[in-house]
């Protein structure tokens, strides 16, 4: 398999910048005690900036791959020197963008990559409106936080940017269960570097039969025996699990990274049926991966869910809204994964019933009010590809169904008849995530060139 896009790395460039003096003397751009002003005294001086500007990268978030620290000095000409211009150049490919401290670094422009600017004060914003006029990418930053915050903004961009999508798809234009989808994938490629791979989605078949019940069983096993009410018929479960090694199966042989299939058209062909099985459970197995995976065929949700993914770190949720009150909405799907609190974190309890009234169909069960946070994130892309519709609500409880999709979870918020009139222009898969992330995907959006609507 591609590797997983959240195990991408932001490769940065550190350059600390500072000038110092050929010699002592004194003007109206520079004053001060002469023996803090002597050659030996400012290049002591630079050593420090130096070693505690490297010393500070420690504390940057692990999303980023810093390459040696370069030392970037220069005299009152305002010129780097030629040999240290060429260090700051090698391997510019690998490159994602420079992390300047310190002192501005004159020409740093040339090579055209972007540039967080690690300064308090005038001299990085002034740094920063320049690149900014030229067309170079620039942030300035006042500390660690806004460090932190503009590189998992910057990673969070890589990473959809390395993010390939199998889909599995029976070609309707539109599908029959999502008329909104966006129709050309070409939009995300060519907007946000998100790539998709479609085939028909009897082929994965296949490679389904070539997976053994051996293979199956301890995948399986291992589910069944966390679940606190197990529902679903356990022999036919194998197969739900063969149909997720199926996927990933064929995720590795195309190289891809996220996934998606159809479903009412699978589901009229009557082979789920006839093999017994969803692909739900694929589905919540992969998002507990980090491999976003959606129902549907469902890419403009796919790309709501790798965003709202890549920047909580956590998995998404997938579901229907309904309209209960004007303050309560009703998500209701069969996708939840485990790790909602964050990857890493203990996974919350579970039910494992069936989809189906025979008992076939995997599908878990989870109780959202059971979980750290009691605020999400919704989100869902409009069918041109460009906005985003973003809102925030509070689970206030759970509901399950016996069969078919659920859980239903149940959200609060200040306007839901305002909201579902808003999704008329996006559709209705909303992809949730736990946590208030308004601020951060408005920032993310803005470096991605996406629009926000808040509903």
């Amino acid at each position: 398999m591609k590797q997983k896009a959240m195990e991408t790395k932001l490769v940065v460039r550190p350059l600390v910048g500072c000038l110092t003096h050929t010699h002592f003397w004194e003007g109206p751009c520079r004053a001060g005690r002469r023996e803090d002003m002597t050659e030996e005294a400012e290049a002591k001086a630079a050593d420090e900036v130096f070693k505690s500007s490297v010393e500070g990268l420690k504390q940057v978030i692990d999303e980023v791959e810093f390459l040696e620290p370069l030392d970037v000095r220069y005299n009152e000409s305002f010129t780097v020197e030629k040999e240290l211009f060429a260090k700051i150049g090698e391997d510019l490919d690998k490159v994602d963008c420079f992390l300047c401290m310190g002192w501005r670094i004159p020409k740093l422009e040339r090579y055209n990559k972007p540039v967080i600017i690690w300064q308090n004060g005038n001299e990085g914003i002034d740094f920063a409106a320049y690149c900014r006029s030229l067309g170079i990418e620039a942030y300035v930053c006042m500390d660690l936080q806004d460090v932190n915050e503009i590189a998992h903004i910057l990673w969070v961009r890589k990473a959809v940017r390395n993010t390939r999508a199998l889909v599995l798809t029976a070609g309707s234009q539109p599908t029959f269960g999502i008329q909104s989808l966006i129709r050309d994938p070409e939009i995300l490629r060519q907007r946000y570097g998100l790539e998709v791979v479609k085939l028909p989605f009897t082929s994965i078949f296949k490679y389904m039969d070539e997976i053994t019940d051996e293979e199956a069983r301890p995948i399986a096993e291992k589910i069944i025996n966390g679940s606190s009410d197990t529902q679903v018929n356990t022999e036919w479960f194998l197969n739900d699990i063969k149909y997720y090694l199926a996927a990933k199966k064929m995720m590795d042989i195309y190289d891809c990274n996220a996934f998606s299939t159809a479903c009412h058209e699978l589901c009229t062909t009557e082979i789920p049926q006839q093999r017994k099985f969803t692909p739900c459970m694929c589905h919540s197995i992969l998002k507990d991966e980090g491999i976003p995976s959606g129902c549907e065929e469902d890419l403009n949700a796919l790309m709501a869910m790798v965003i709202l993914q890549y920047a909580a770190h956590r998995p998404a949720f997938m579901g229907n809204p309904n309209h209960e009150t004007d303050e309560l909405l009703r998500i209701h799907h069969a996708v939840p994964a485990l790790c909602m609190n964050g990857y890493g974190t203990k996974p919350l309890e579970y039910k494992l019933w069936a989809f189906t009234g025979q008992g076939f169909g995997g599908k878990l069960q989870v109780d959202f009010t059971e979980n750290n946070e009691d605020y999400v994130t919704l989100g869902r892309f409009n069918p041109a590809g460009d906005t985003m519709c973003v809102k925030v609500g509070e689970v206030i409880r759970s509901e399950y169904a016996e069969t078919y999709c659920s859980p239903y979870y149940y959200i609060k918020m200040d306007d839901a008849r305002e909201y579902m009139h808003n999704l008329a222009g996006f559709g209705h898969h909303q992809v949730l995530v736990f946590g208030d992330y308004r601020k951060i995907l408005k920032k993310i959006a803005k470096v991605m060139n996406f629009n926000i609507l808040e509903g």
